[in-house]
């Protein structure tokens, strides 16, 4: 019985997966390959690794490649505080490689009501460019304050665990005026392979960009994550 309900989840997972290769068609489509390992190092903190690896323009180009560590603290039961540092390499559309040295600071609320857990997030950046002057219309590092508000359905007797986001992108220091300049949205799901071990599928829509990011509005992730 057991094998063949690992059989089935897989069968599920392959399915989901071809399902949503026709956003491939898409222009300028962006693909995004994670994983993630992570492990409670003292009670309350929790210490993860993340790769990432993301292509460009239908995967024909790499975009960048990424490593974050983050430290993370559970406050209580419905706050939780973390930090990072994340180092960026990435391939400039009309420049050279470029390299990025990014750290943030957030603090997330959580509330569960019924099978729904509703969470808002905010997250302040500081993303440095190696390189790269400041401008009169170009700031270096670029400050951003990211506030996120996601929900989460927990399906019951299910592995999957959809999931949407939406992201408000407020700068902090554009020597043009300060103002919110992109909204990011994100819908996907979740599918626990056990309590360990999960993957993770998603669709993402930005309404902006600019000559410093890619050129690609739409992107399609998938992620592994690892507890210890």
């Amino acid at each position: 019985q057991k094998k063949e309900n690992n059989t089935m989840r897989y069968i599920t997972i392959i399915i989901l997966l071809l399902s949503v290769l026709p956003l491939t068609a898409q222009d300028n489509l962006e693909n995004s390959f994670s994983i993630e390992l992570s492990k409670k190092i003292f009670p309350k903190f929790t210490i993860t690794l993340e790769e990432d690896f993301r292509l460009r323009d239908n995967f024909q180009e790499i975009d960048r490649f990424s490593t974050t560590l983050e430290i993370s603290y559970r406050v209580c039961n419905h706050l939780k505080a973390g930090g990072a540092y994340n180092l960026i390499n990435y391939n400039h559309p009309s420049k050279d490689w470029e390299t990025r040295h990014r750290y943030y600071f957030y603090l997330t609320g959580s509330y569960k009501l019924h099978r729904f857990t509703f969470s808002l997030r905010e997250r302040f950046q500081s993303t440095y460019r190696v390189h790269v002057k400041e401008t009169a219309k170009r700031a270096n590092p670029k400050l951003y304050l990211r506030s996120r508000l996601k929900v989460e359905y927990d399906i019951r007797r299910s592995a999957f665990e959809p999931f949407a986001s939406i992201e408000w992108y407020n700068t902090l220091n554009n020597p043009q005026g300060n103002s919110m300049d992109r909204l990011k949205y994100i819908i996907g799901s979740c599918y626990k392979l056990n309590k360990k071990n999960a993957l993770q599928l998603y669709y993402r829509y930005v309404n902006f960009t600019d000559d410093d990011e890619s050129n690609g509005k739409q992107m399609l992730g998938l992620g592994y994550t690892h507890k210890f």
